[in-house]
């Protein structure tokens, strides 16, 4: 098994959407506009080939919390939500191993004109 985000990237957004309860809208994609509370998942900041043996790919994943410009709490309990989607390993079978590593880069961004407040979750991603 080797990265594959057609096949890692839905599961991770099921089963986001699944630990939100289906509250919040979840993308599989950097959209060019979103209204919060809203989770993206990024695109892979680094795969390294064959880590923990033949064919086994590491992939660093970010996933972004998005919240109203001032509501940190809507963040916080956004990265909650990443994080406990990944608590079952696997992501369902989708890869040997998904853990939420980190929370950074907590930042104020102007989006489409939408100020909007937003945290990276990353994913270090086994497949």
């Amino acid at each position: 098994m080797s990265w594959d985000r057609t096949v890692a990237v839905p599961a991770l957004v099921n089963a986001i959407d699944v630990a939100s309860g289906g509250t919040v809208f979840v993308f599989d994609r950097p959209p060019t506009t979103l209204n919060p509370p809203a989770v993206v998942v990024g695109r892979p900041v680094e795969v390294l080939y064959a880590t923990a043996g033949f064919s086994v790919d590491e992939t660093t994943l970010p996933v972004l919390c998005v919240g109203a410009a001032e509501d940190d709490d809507t963040v916080d309990d956004l990265i909650g939500v990443v994080r406990a989607a990944v608590k079952t390993p696997g992501l369902g079978g989708a890869a040997q191993s998904c853990v939420a590593s980190a929370a950074r880069n907590w930042r104020n961004v102007v989006l489409a004109g939408v100020e909007i407040l937003q945290a990276e979750v990353i994913l270090t991603i086994q497949m």
